[in-house]
């Protein structure tokens, strides 16, 4: 979070040098770059991610996206509708046990795989406050799906067996779900060149979330084979992107 309150002022302190160096037409008639914010019939398109999670740590990670991908619509300078689009990939492969030739010693590892999708559409109400600044609320729905499996391998004589833990927490890689909710929110925009903007959003979301089945898997003895099931959970959370950075393009 401090990173990104640190980001955000040095693009304020950037821009307000940037605001002395105004630019003229030809004709000297005023600022050509007054306009800053979004109009009516304005679009769009905003990224918000974490840097530190794109490359994961512990093992050989990696992940992918792990953020959010917006879209807006302005019917008006001060009202949008949007589309919050997420997609979250991980795969992470640690090594329980080193490889030692010489004395006969297999490597073991363990595979943990994370993938999900969450969209959101919602509604959002703009002030105008400032040339530049365009505080917000707003609505939205959410719908969201995850899935989850940790492989670890063992040794067993000659062999190398594997138990696989799909869908439950019990891995360590958490539940497999599908969720529905809905969510209020606030931000900011702040625009620090004409129809770029960073800003922050916090906001409230009750989520109905029905957990996926689970399932343990042994290639070992398919008769070990179980699958449980694990109800459902509602959550209210208050939250806000922490860490993460909001980049917008405004056209």
């Amino acid at each position: 979070m401090k990173k990104t309150l640190f980001f955000i002022l040095s693009l304020i302190v950037m821009s307000s040098y940037a605001q002395n160096d105004e630019i003229f037409d030809g004709n000297n008639q005023g600022n050509l770059y007054e306009d800053y914010k979004q109009t009516a019939g304005s679009k769009s398109y905003e990224v918000s991610f974490n840097p530190g999670n794109v490359f994961a740590t512990g093992g050989n990670a990696f992940s992918l996206v792990n953020g959010n991908v917006k879209y807006r619509s302005f019917d008006s300078a001060q009202s949008a509708y949007r589309l919050e689009f997420n997609v979250n990939y991980t795969g992470v492969t640690n090594i329980l046990r080193d490889a030692d030739e010489e004395n006969d010693i297999k490597e073991l590892k363990s595979y943990t795989t994370v993938y999900g999708i969450s969209i959101m559409p919602g509604t959002e109400k703009h002030f105008d406050v400032s040339d530049r600044i365009s505080p917000y609320i707003g609505v939205q729905a959410i719908l969201g799906y995850k899935h989850t499996k940790y492989t670890k391998e063992d040794e067993s004589g000659d062999d190398i067996e594997t138990v696989t833990i799909i869908n439950s927490d019990n891995g360590g890689a958490g539940n497999g779900y599908f969720k529905l909710g809905a969510g209020i929110f606030t931000g900011v925009d702040y625009y620090f060149v004409k129809r770029f903007y960073v800003g922050v959003e916090m906001g409230l979301r009750l989520e109905y979330f029905t957990l996926l089945n689970s399932k343990k898997i042994y290639s070992a003895d398919s008769d070990l084979n179980k699958e449980s099931s694990h109800g459902h959970i509602i959550r209210l959370t208050p939250g806000m992107a922490t860490g993460n950075i909001r980049l917008g393009w405004t056209f």
